[in-house]
Protein backbone atom coordinates (compact mmCIF):
# COMPACT_ATOMS: atom_id res chain seq x y z
CA UNK A 1 0.00 0.00 0.00
CA UNK A 2 1.21 3.54 -1.26
CA UNK A 3 0.80 6.38 0.78
CA UNK A 4 -1.66 7.91 -1.93
CA UNK A 5 -4.02 4.86 -0.33
CA UNK A 6 -5.23 6.81 2.71
CA UNK A 7 -7.30 3.93 4.04
CA UNK A 8 -5.51 3.21 7.61
CA UNK A 9 -3.56 0.66 7.92
CA UNK A 10 -3.01 -1.83 11.04
CA UNK A 11 -0.25 0.09 13.14
CA UNK A 12 2.64 -3.02 13.24
CA UNK A 13 6.21 -1.47 12.81
CA UNK A 14 7.18 -0.84 16.76
CA UNK A 15 6.00 -4.72 16.92
CA UNK A 16 8.67 -5.87 14.18
CA UNK A 17 10.85 -3.36 15.79
CA UNK A 18 10.11 -4.99 19.23
CA UNK A 19 10.91 -8.48 17.72
CA UNK A 20 13.69 -7.91 15.79
CA UNK A 21 15.00 -6.54 18.97
CA UNK A 22 14.65 -9.29 21.28
CA UNK A 23 16.06 -11.56 19.06
CA UNK A 24 19.28 -9.44 19.76
CA UNK A 25 18.98 -9.60 23.21
CA UNK A 26 18.97 -7.28 26.33
CA UNK A 27 21.87 -4.47 26.53
CA UNK A 28 23.05 -2.85 29.65
CA UNK A 29 21.88 0.27 29.47
CA UNK A 30 23.32 2.75 32.21
CA UNK A 31 20.11 5.41 33.02
CA UNK A 32 20.73 8.39 34.57
CA UNK A 33 18.66 9.79 37.64
CA UNK A 34 15.32 7.44 37.02
CA UNK A 35 13.70 9.60 39.83
CA UNK A 36 10.35 10.20 38.86
CA UNK A 37 7.19 7.96 37.93
CA UNK A 38 7.67 9.02 34.40
CA UNK A 39 11.36 7.90 33.72
CA UNK A 40 11.49 5.03 36.22
CA UNK A 41 8.44 3.28 34.12
CA UNK A 42 10.37 3.48 31.34
CA UNK A 43 13.19 1.31 32.61
CA UNK A 44 11.01 -1.39 34.19
CA UNK A 45 8.72 -1.65 31.32
CA UNK A 46 12.03 -2.40 29.22
CA UNK A 47 12.83 -4.12 31.47
CA UNK A 48 10.28 -6.15 31.61
CA UNK A 49 9.94 -6.47 27.61
CA UNK A 50 13.38 -8.22 27.86
CA UNK A 51 14.92 -5.61 25.97
CA UNK A 52 17.71 -3.60 28.58
CA UNK A 53 19.47 -4.79 31.81
CA UNK A 54 19.56 -1.36 33.40
CA UNK A 55 22.03 0.36 35.72
CA UNK A 56 20.21 2.91 37.71
CA UNK A 57 22.98 5.98 38.50
CA UNK A 58 21.46 9.05 40.74
CA UNK A 59 19.95 9.99 43.90
CA UNK A 60 19.23 6.35 44.98
CA UNK A 61 16.96 7.04 47.93
CA UNK A 62 14.99 9.06 45.49
CA UNK A 63 15.01 6.24 43.40
CA UNK A 64 14.25 3.25 45.97
CA UNK A 65 11.14 5.50 47.31
CA UNK A 66 9.87 5.93 43.53
CA UNK A 67 9.91 2.32 43.05
CA UNK A 68 8.04 1.82 46.32
CA UNK A 69 5.45 4.49 45.04
CA UNK A 70 5.18 1.98 41.43
CA UNK A 71 4.97 -1.08 43.43
CA UNK A 72 8.06 -2.57 41.84
CA UNK A 73 10.71 -3.90 42.93
CA UNK A 74 13.84 -2.93 42.12
CA UNK A 75 16.79 -4.80 44.60
CA UNK A 76 17.65 -6.96 41.45
CA UNK A 77 18.90 -3.30 39.77
CA UNK A 78 22.38 -2.36 39.95
CA UNK A 79 22.14 1.37 41.64
CA UNK A 80 24.96 3.67 42.00
CA UNK A 81 24.31 6.68 44.48
CA UNK A 82 25.03 10.18 42.48
CA UNK A 83 23.29 13.37 43.94
CA UNK A 84 23.28 15.97 41.44
CA UNK A 85 22.19 15.73 37.43
CA UNK A 86 25.23 16.57 36.33
CA UNK A 87 27.17 14.18 38.40
CA UNK A 88 24.54 11.13 37.42
CA UNK A 89 24.92 12.35 33.93
CA UNK A 90 29.22 11.93 34.09
CA UNK A 91 28.97 8.63 36.10
CA UNK A 92 26.16 7.59 33.43
CA UNK A 93 28.52 8.18 30.86
CA UNK A 94 31.54 6.37 32.39
CA UNK A 95 29.63 3.09 31.78
CA UNK A 96 29.58 3.35 28.58
CA UNK A 97 33.18 4.59 28.22
CA UNK A 98 34.28 1.82 29.74
CA UNK A 99 32.49 -0.53 27.62
CA UNK A 100 30.20 -1.77 30.55
CA UNK A 101 27.01 0.00 28.88
CA UNK A 102 25.93 -0.33 25.31
CA UNK A 103 23.77 2.56 26.08
CA UNK A 104 22.63 5.17 27.56
CA UNK A 105 19.17 6.63 29.04
CA UNK A 106 18.16 10.03 30.20
CA UNK A 107 16.16 10.06 33.34
CA UNK A 108 14.40 12.73 35.64
CA UNK A 109 17.40 15.63 34.65
CA UNK A 110 17.63 18.04 31.35
CA UNK A 111 19.04 16.29 27.94
CA UNK A 112 21.98 19.38 27.94
CA UNK A 113 23.16 17.99 31.14
CA UNK A 114 23.43 13.96 29.55
CA UNK A 115 24.04 15.22 25.88
CA UNK A 116 27.01 17.41 27.70
CA UNK A 117 28.48 14.51 29.60
CA UNK A 118 27.91 12.31 26.55
CA UNK A 119 30.04 14.95 24.10
CA UNK A 120 33.02 15.52 26.55
CA UNK A 121 36.24 14.72 24.72
CA UNK A 122 37.26 12.80 28.11
CA UNK A 123 34.24 10.83 27.83
CA UNK A 124 35.68 9.01 24.44
CA UNK A 125 32.22 8.59 22.57
CA UNK A 126 32.58 10.87 19.75
CA UNK A 127 32.99 9.77 16.51
CA UNK A 128 33.93 11.33 12.81
CA UNK A 129 29.99 11.93 12.67
CA UNK A 130 28.08 14.83 14.55
CA UNK A 131 25.76 13.76 17.18
CA UNK A 132 21.59 14.01 15.49
CA UNK A 133 18.20 12.69 16.65
CA UNK A 134 15.89 10.51 14.72
CA UNK A 135 12.31 9.76 15.21
CA UNK A 136 10.89 6.55 13.71
CA UNK A 137 6.82 7.26 13.14
CA UNK A 138 4.37 4.41 12.41
CA UNK A 139 1.69 6.61 10.77
CA UNK A 140 -1.84 4.79 9.67
CA UNK A 141 -2.11 6.29 6.86
CA UNK A 142 1.70 5.29 5.38
CA UNK A 143 2.65 2.16 4.28
CA UNK A 144 5.77 1.61 6.10
CA UNK A 145 7.87 2.84 9.25
CA UNK A 146 8.94 6.95 8.39
CA UNK A 147 12.39 8.31 9.96
CA UNK A 148 12.06 11.82 10.35
CA UNK A 149 15.92 13.45 11.56
CA UNK A 150 16.38 16.02 12.83
CA UNK A 151 14.00 17.13 15.22
CA UNK A 152 15.02 17.30 18.36
CA UNK A 153 18.96 18.15 18.52
CA UNK A 154 20.66 20.26 16.06
CA UNK A 155 18.72 23.96 15.41
CA UNK A 156 20.31 24.95 12.21
CA UNK A 157 22.38 22.80 11.48
CA UNK A 158 25.00 23.44 8.05
CA UNK A 159 25.77 21.13 5.39
CA UNK A 160 28.47 18.81 7.26
CA UNK A 161 26.02 18.94 10.04
CA UNK A 162 23.26 17.62 7.67
CA UNK A 163 25.61 14.70 6.02
CA UNK A 164 26.13 13.33 9.65
CA UNK A 165 22.56 13.41 9.77
CA UNK A 166 22.06 11.76 6.86
CA UNK A 167 24.61 9.31 7.60
CA UNK A 168 23.46 8.20 11.35
CA UNK A 169 19.71 7.76 9.98
CA UNK A 170 20.51 5.72 7.40
CA UNK A 171 22.60 3.32 9.60
CA UNK A 172 19.28 2.90 11.55
CA UNK A 173 17.32 2.10 8.80
CA UNK A 174 19.84 -0.15 7.74
CA UNK A 175 19.79 -1.58 11.46
CA UNK A 176 15.62 -1.74 11.05
CA UNK A 177 16.29 -4.11 8.22
CA UNK A 178 16.05 -1.51 5.36
CA UNK A 179 18.83 -2.74 2.66
CA UNK A 180 18.13 0.57 0.35
CA UNK A 181 16.68 2.87 2.29
CA UNK A 182 15.18 5.70 0.17
CA UNK A 183 15.67 9.43 1.51
CA UNK A 184 14.00 12.32 0.96
CA UNK A 185 15.99 15.50 1.83
CA UNK A 186 12.78 18.72 2.07
CA UNK A 187 12.76 21.86 1.55
CA UNK A 188 9.68 23.85 -0.14
CA UNK A 189 10.66 23.39 -3.84
CA UNK A 190 11.51 20.62 -5.80
CA UNK A 191 14.51 22.40 -7.40
CA UNK A 192 17.99 24.22 -5.98
CA UNK A 193 16.74 27.76 -5.37
CA UNK A 194 19.39 30.00 -4.55
CA UNK A 195 16.98 32.42 -2.45
CA UNK A 196 16.15 29.20 -0.22
CA UNK A 197 19.55 27.95 1.02
CA UNK A 198 17.67 24.63 2.05
CA UNK A 199 16.71 24.01 -1.26
CA UNK A 200 20.56 24.44 -3.05
CA UNK A 201 21.72 22.30 0.44
CA UNK A 202 19.36 19.44 -0.63
CA UNK A 203 20.29 18.76 -3.88
CA UNK A 204 24.14 18.99 -2.58
CA UNK A 205 23.47 16.95 0.06
CA UNK A 206 21.75 14.16 -2.02
CA UNK A 207 24.41 14.71 -4.64
CA UNK A 208 27.52 13.67 -1.84
CA UNK A 209 25.02 10.83 -0.17
CA UNK A 210 24.53 9.12 -3.84
CA UNK A 211 28.07 9.37 -3.94
CA UNK A 212 29.51 8.41 -1.05
CA UNK A 213 27.23 6.11 0.74
CA UNK A 214 27.03 2.65 0.09
CA UNK A 215 22.73 0.76 -1.04
CA UNK A 216 21.15 4.25 -0.43
CA UNK A 217 18.91 6.08 -3.15
CA UNK A 218 18.90 10.06 -1.86
CA UNK A 219 16.60 12.50 -4.01
CA UNK A 220 16.67 16.78 -3.00
CA UNK A 221 15.29 19.07 -2.73
CA UNK A 222 11.51 17.66 -2.79
CA UNK A 223 8.56 19.29 -0.81
CA UNK A 224 6.80 17.26 1.82
CA UNK A 225 3.94 16.27 -0.88
CA UNK A 226 6.22 15.24 -3.61
CA UNK A 227 7.93 12.99 -1.16
CA UNK A 228 5.37 11.46 -0.03
CA UNK A 229 3.01 11.18 -2.65
CA UNK A 230 3.80 9.60 -6.11
CA UNK A 231 1.17 11.17 -7.61
CA UNK A 232 1.75 14.88 -6.66
CA UNK A 233 5.85 13.83 -7.84
CA UNK A 234 4.42 13.13 -11.32
CA UNK A 235 2.18 15.75 -11.70
CA UNK A 236 5.75 17.98 -11.51
CA UNK A 237 7.19 15.90 -13.70
CA UNK A 238 9.56 14.51 -10.97
CA UNK A 239 10.91 11.14 -11.69
CA UNK A 240 12.63 9.37 -8.71
CA UNK A 241 12.13 5.84 -7.01
CA UNK A 242 11.93 7.98 -3.50
CA UNK A 243 8.84 9.92 -4.12
CA UNK A 244 5.86 8.22 -2.88
CA UNK A 245 8.18 5.82 -0.71
CA UNK A 246 10.63 7.39 1.34
CA UNK A 247 12.51 5.07 4.41
CA UNK A 248 13.49 8.78 5.65
CA UNK A 249 12.94 12.41 5.88
CA UNK A 250 15.56 14.87 6.53
CA UNK A 251 14.04 18.23 7.47
CA UNK A 252 15.70 21.49 6.70
CA UNK A 253 16.30 22.80 10.22
CA UNK A 254 14.50 21.74 13.88
CA UNK A 255 11.75 23.86 13.63
CA UNK A 256 10.25 22.39 10.38
CA UNK A 257 10.97 18.87 11.80
CA UNK A 258 9.63 19.74 15.68
CA UNK A 259 6.22 20.78 13.85
CA UNK A 260 6.30 17.71 11.17
CA UNK A 261 6.55 15.00 13.94
CA UNK A 262 4.10 16.81 16.38
CA UNK A 263 1.68 17.10 13.08
CA UNK A 264 1.75 13.28 12.31
CA UNK A 265 1.70 12.35 16.69
CA UNK A 266 -1.28 15.05 17.12
CA UNK A 267 -3.66 14.72 14.02
CA UNK A 268 -2.21 11.76 11.99
CA UNK A 269 -2.23 9.44 15.26
CA UNK A 270 1.02 8.17 14.33
CA UNK A 271 2.90 6.15 16.90
CA UNK A 272 6.60 7.29 17.81
CA UNK A 273 10.26 6.12 18.83
CA UNK A 274 13.71 7.99 19.23
CA UNK A 275 17.20 7.75 19.63
CA UNK A 276 20.32 10.03 19.89
CA UNK A 277 22.70 8.63 16.83
CA UNK A 278 26.42 9.67 16.13
CA UNK A 279 28.06 9.02 19.56
CA UNK A 280 29.41 5.09 20.12
CA UNK A 281 26.19 4.39 22.27
CA UNK A 282 23.03 5.41 21.52
CA UNK A 283 20.96 7.65 23.96
CA UNK A 284 17.71 7.31 24.71
CA UNK A 285 16.24 10.53 24.98
CA UNK A 286 12.32 9.56 27.59
CA UNK A 287 9.94 12.66 27.67
CA UNK A 288 7.23 13.03 30.12
CA UNK A 289 4.67 13.05 27.14
CA UNK A 290 6.01 9.55 26.10
CA UNK A 291 3.37 7.10 26.39
CA UNK A 292 4.88 3.43 28.03
CA UNK A 293 4.84 2.10 24.35
CA UNK A 294 6.92 4.68 22.95
CA UNK A 295 9.35 4.30 26.08
CA UNK A 296 9.98 0.74 25.11
CA UNK A 297 10.17 1.05 21.31
CA UNK A 298 12.87 3.71 22.02
CA UNK A 299 14.88 1.20 23.75
CA UNK A 300 14.40 -0.92 21.67
CA UNK A 301 15.49 1.13 18.43
CA UNK A 302 18.76 1.30 20.54
CA UNK A 303 19.31 -2.23 20.90
CA UNK A 304 19.06 -2.23 17.34
CA UNK A 305 21.81 0.45 16.80
CA UNK A 306 23.91 -0.49 19.80
CA UNK A 307 27.91 -1.78 18.73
Amino acid sequence: MKSDNLEAKKQQVFDEILERAKQKGAIKVAVAQPTDKNSLEGVIDSYQAGLIDPILVGDKEKIINCAKTLGFDISAFEIVDVPTDKEAATAAVEFATKGIAKALMKGNLHTNDIMSAVLKKEAGLRTDRSISHAFVMDIPTYHKALIIADSAINIAPNFDVKFSILQNSVILAKNLGIKTPKVAILSAVEMPYEKMPSSVEAFDLAKKANEEIKDVICYGPLAFDNAISEEAAKIKKINSPVCGDPDILIVPQIESGNILFKSLVYLAHAKVAGVVLGAKVPVILTSRADSPEARVSSSALAVLVSE
